[in-house]
């Protein structure tokens, strides 16, 4: 049985390297009678949520089958089981995944690219987001995960290029949709936050310590602050009690494609309001929006 990270980690990258538009996914899911909407698709193919193996499998069978129809060279998405790959029809167009001593090989070239393969194999590295930023297994060196997390963050790119309109737009959408005074994204790297993108007045280039953002990354969840002003936890920090005197702040991870947490999609008032499920689902959505920008 394949885990179920390592085979949503495979779908993930064959749908980024054959370049198949989520649209198309999910038109042929539907086809072959998948019964999970298109939110939860979407979800699954930005590391959002996970769906149960047979979910699973009839997507990679999608995928696979736009492989076939466009004649990508792009490597298949794996399934759950050697069986359901034998009946799919396309497991003889699978790479075999390499177990290495560090579960899956976190240095693998992306899936499609045969640039520095040797052999008719591969590996993959997939990691439960959670176990990512937290260090791993219980036992796991938090000084390694972080190191690894940073790595991430450094390999992106995304502190190197400045702002950019493809996320511009999205914090655009966020402040709009919500009615903050400011929406932004921001980087968390070794000592300090990085702001990529701000639309509004609160947001900048902060020390870590008092970021935040830098909170928000420490689990794989919602961070939802109603009223700071009034919160025992938060009354006192420096960003509430005095600077812009934050009262309001919601802000959830944003995870590069190998589930490592490094930075957050956030929204920011200077007025305490509520926030409903239903918001917290419209912001997971739009920091998915965010992670396709960084994965594609």
């Amino acid at each position: 049985m394949l885990d179920e990270y390592v085979q949503q980690w495979s779908a993930i990258q064959t749908v980024r390297a054959a370049g198949l538009g989520l649209d198309d996914v999910f038109t042929t899911y539907f086809g072959i009678t998948g019964d999970a909407d298109e939110l939860e698709v979407q979800g699954y193919l930005t590391g959002l949520v996970m769906l149960p193996a047979s979910q699973r499998d009839l997507l990679a069978q999608a995928i696979n089958e736009l492989l076939d129809s466009t004649g990508s060279l792009a490597d298949g998405a794996h399934y759950s089981t050697e069986d359901t790959a034998s009946f799919s029809g396309y497991g003889d167009y699978l790479r075999t995944l390499a177990l290495s001593p560090d579960e899956y090989d976190f240095n693998a070239p992306p899936a499609g690219d045969h640039s520095t393969s040797t052999t008719d194999s591969t590996d993959v590295h997939a990691l439960d987001s959670t176990q990512a930023a937290d260090g791993g297994a219980d036992d796991a060196d938090p000084d390694e995960a972080e190191f690894r997390r940073l790595h991430a963050l450094y390999e992106s790119g995304l502190l190197e290029t400045g702002p950019e309109e493809r996320f511009d737009r999205i914090t655009r959408q966020a402040r709009d949709y919500f009615g903050v005074s400011s929406a932004s994204i921001a980087l968390i790297a070794e000592d300090f936050q990085v702001i990529k993108s701000v639309v509004g007045p609160i947001g900048q280039d902060l020390p870590r310590g008092i970021a935040l953002c830098a909170k928000t990354i420490e689990h794989d969840r919602t961070l939802v602050i109603p009223d700071a002003g009034t919160h025992p936890e938060w009354r006192d920090h420096p960003l509430v009690a005095d600077g812009p005197r934050i009262r309001f702040y919601a802000g959830h991870p944003i995870c590069t494609a190998d589930g490592w947490r490094i930075g957050t999609l956030c929204l920011i008032d200077d007025q305490p309001r509520p926030f409903t499920d239903e918001d917290v689902q419209v912001l997971r959505r739009l920091a998915a929006q965010v992670q396709i920008e960084i994965w594609v």
